[in-house]
């Protein structure tokens, strides 16, 4: 019997002083707050649609479940967010989810379509583990295939230039990995400055 395919999305209540702070700094602690809900609900409704995954959202602070609950429409099963630094809470959001294998992203990269979790999935059938590497140095996909678990991430610097890099080093170098596309994700309003550059010469 074919395990399932699972998909994490992390998300934020998309309100004022909690999602986007590094942004906020740059645009202002309303545009923020809007562009997140913006993107957010953009993200939820790309994969509303009836797809062949077991469809996860894994939400922060713990009192906003109310906030998300038109995705349940969707077929969402949301969920809480653990303590702990983001490595810690991905392991334990991959390990709540089942055995199968297992996809994980952020809600900050505009340019995410379902077909770039399609070949995600595709590469965990040829490999232990997944990243989507994003421009910053960072990622904003990780994956690993059924059975697997994340490694322990000591000593990864996150927010930096390094987080790709000190991740990977976290994984036996017996694990195969493959990479998928790169994409950005929005942290500060350069980020946002180029996106809208980009679109708009496209």
């Amino acid at each position: 019997m074919r395990m399932p395919l699972n998909l994490i999305i992390f998300a934020k209540a998309p309100q004022m002083g909690i999602v986007k702070r590094r942004l906020a700094k740059d645009i202002g602690y309303i545009n923020a707050t809007f562009w997140y809900k913006s993107q957010l609900t953009t993200l939820v409704r790309e994969f509303n649609r009836k797809l062949p995954l077991r469809k996860y959202l894994f939400i922060t602070p713990s009192n906003s479940k109310n906030i998300f609950k038109h995705c349940t429409k969707g077929n969402w099963n949301i969920k809480y967010q653990s303590k702990g630094d983001l490595g810690q809470r991905m392991a334990d959001a991959m390990m709540r989810v089942g055995n199968g294998p297992r996809v994980l992203i952020g809600s900050d990269i505009p340019d995410v379509k379902y077909d770039h979790i399609k070949k995600a999935f595709e590469a965990l059938g040829r490999s232990k583990a997944v990243f989507g590497p994003a421009n910053d140095g960072g990622f904003w996909l990780i994956g690993i295939a059924g059975g697997q678990k994340l490694p322990k991430m000591k000593d990864v610097r996150w927010s930096t230039r390094h987080a790709l890099d000190d991740t990977i080093k976290c994984f036996d170098p017996k694990v195969t990995i493959r990479y998928i596309k790169t994409l950005s994700d929005i942290d500060n309003g350069q980020d946002l400055k180029l996106l809208y550059s980009r679109r708009s010469a496209g």
